[in-house]
This record gives structure tokens, sequence and C-alpha cells, in this order.
């Protein structure tokens, strides 16, 4: 985390849990009475009835513009081990005031999403995670700084009296940073007013593998610890995997009447791994 001056903002990888339980740590811990996510404006009701139906899980449909083929469309999976889920549903909870960073005027610019392994930070912690990506900072284009200043401007418009948290890209930190050293202008008033199409959907239990940024099995034993403590916490992947294969081989069994043999043990194992 980095604080700036009545701000901290938290970097997180969207769709990870290594981010998702650490966001929810530090704001029950903390209590800010602002909560900023890195989320568009104009998708805030569509948060917002997702977040009701949680822990079932929704997606987001935004129709392409000027695209009469329903099929061409992009979706965003509202789930709970998303980190900026996690942070609109924790700041719910404390009835913190919630500002959509991202402005209805234009697309957010390509960013490159490429990281480390977010599971390192289970072993070599998060400040050096994020000291070792911000070492090799990514480049910047005029839409990106453009992107930044109109988020800036958002949180430099948040009550200046209270404790902030600003959950954003791991990608946007630094231009966001930057941004927020000088005084911002508002964005020009968009023509068109983005995601006007956009519908909630549930999603069906049989589609989530395919559709979710986690595991399904995953983030549900995720969703049994979140209302627990966190002090004694920890991410382990290779043990809730091996818990995924055992379950998935009695299924297996109850299913089939078969056993699973040694050498298919192994090549699961192998694939998942990978």
């Amino acid at each position: 985390m980095i604080q700036r001056g009545n701000i901290t903002y938290l970097p997180v990888i969207p769709g990870r849990l290594e981010f998702a339980w650490r966001i929810r740590k530090y704001l029950l811990e903390q209590r800010p009475r602002v909560v900023a996510v890195e989320l568009p404006s104009s998708l805030e009701r569509a948060y917002a009835k997702a977040l009701e139906r949680l822990p079932g899980m929704s997606v987001i449909l935004i129709p392409e513009v000027n695209q009469e083929d329903e099929e061409r469309a992009t979706y965003i999976p509202v789930e709970p081990g998303d980190p900026f889920v996690e942070a609109l549903r924790t700041a719910r909870e404390l009835e913190a005031e919630i500002v959509f960073l991202e402005p209805a005027t234009h697309e957010k610019p390509h960013l490159n999403d490429t990281y480390p392994e977010p599971y390192a930070i289970e072993m070599i912690g998060l400040d050096s995670y994020l000291e070792a990506y911000r070492v090799h900072s990514q480049p910047r284009t005029p839409q990106i700084e453009g992107h930044a200043a109109a988020m800036a401007w958002k949180l430099q418009g948040a009550d200046p009296f209270a404790q902030i948290c600003a959950v954003v890209s791991l990608n946007m930190l630094d231009p966001l940073l930057d941004a927020m050293e000088a005084p911002q202008e508002a964005p020009p008033a968009p023509r068109v007013r983005l995601f006007e199409r956009a519908e909630l959907f549930n999603l069906h239990p049989d589609c989530l593998a395919e559709v979710t940024s986690e595991m399904p099995y995953f983030q549900e034993l995720y969703e049994e610890t979140r209302n627990g403590s966190f002090e004694r916490f920890r991410l382990d992947r290779p043990r809730w995997q091996l818990a995924l294969l055992r379950d998935a081989e009695k299924e297996y069994g109850l299913n089939t009447g078969d056993k699973m043999q040694s050498w298919q043990r192994v090549g699961i194992a192998k694939f998942s791994r990978n």
C-alpha cells in the first residue's frame, strides 16, 4: 500500500484472490470513510444489483457500440474473488461512501495486463512484489495519461478530510499517482453515455468455470472464510488444488462407478498445475 496524505492506494490485479482477501482485511481494520474503486461510473447501478446477489455470481454484458450483432459483446464477471468486487462489498458493510473513479467520458485505454505470478505474493510478501513490478515501469501513452487525469479529478473531488482508500489496478498506479500531483480539470462531457445498454445476468452453475477469473471451487472456499478472521488466513493454492482434485475424484467415482488410477492422477495434477 502507498500513503499520500489522507489517501491510501491499494494496487491490485483484477480477479485474483491474493489481492481480494488483503483488501477485505485492510478495510475491516482501517474502516475508511471513503472507498474509491477503478470501475466505470456508468456501471454503478449494475454493480449495485450484482452485489445484492452475491455470493451468487453475475455477469455484466456490454454490447458493442453500433453493433447489431448481439453476440459481439464484452462481459464483466462479478465474483467474490475479485478485489474490486470485494472492495465494494466490504465498503457497503462498513457503510462507507463509494466512489467509482472511471469517468463516463471515454473508453478505458489499452493497458498491458501482464503481471508476475500473483501467488508469489504469498512467498515474498506484497511489498516486495509491488516493488519488483514498479521497477520496470510500463510505457505510457497520451490516452493512459488522460485516463489517469480523469480518475485523479474524481479522486480529488472526494472528501479532503476523510480517510480514503483507493483500490486501483497495478498497471494504473503510477500514472494515477503522477496525475494526483497537480489539480485536474473535469473531463469533457460525453456525447454518448458509455455502457448505457449494459445488462446484468445471473450465471448458471454449469458455465462458471468458463467465465470466472478464479476457479469457482477456490471462490467457494474463500467465501466460506471471508466472514471470519484473517489473522491466520493463508491462501494455499497447492493445498486448495489438492482438495479440489480429491473432491473431483470422489464425484467421478459416484457418477461412473470407476476408480481413478495413479497415472490419471499424475496427468490431471500436471495439467492443473500448468
